[in-house]
């Protein structure tokens, strides 16, 4: 840590771990590169280059599919569960009030 008198120390890194870092970016031609919509063949496509997406699925990692199939089928449990439970509840009222209405007319 500098004391007051002292002048801070700047440090340019040349090299990690044997790559050289990558040159600083302008963020005026950053922007420039996310607003062109005519880059399709990107290989990251940008949220403002949407007709890239539908080819990013075949570059997903291997282990998603087992996690898309287990999360499928959790889900489509959790919906026939509820459809029976609806279902159930749907049955318990209709007989409740045909047993009132037996009763009482």
């Amino acid at each position: 840590m500098p004391r007051d008198n002292e002048p801070a120390i700047e440090v340019e890194v040349i090299e990690i771990d044997g790559a050289a870092p990558p040159p600083p970016r302008d963020p005026a031609s950053a922007m420039a590169r996310i607003h062109d919509d005519d880059d399709d063949a990107s290989p990251h496509p940008t949220s403002a280059n949407w007709h890239g997406w539908p080819g990013q699925l075949r570059t997903l990692p291997a282990w998603y599919l087992p996690l898309i199939i287990i999360g499928a089928a959790i889900l489509l449990g959790l919906v026939l569960t509820l459809g029976v439970l609806v279902a159930a509840l749907i049955l318990i009222f209709r007989t409740v009030r045909g047993l009132l209405r037996a009763l009482f007319e």
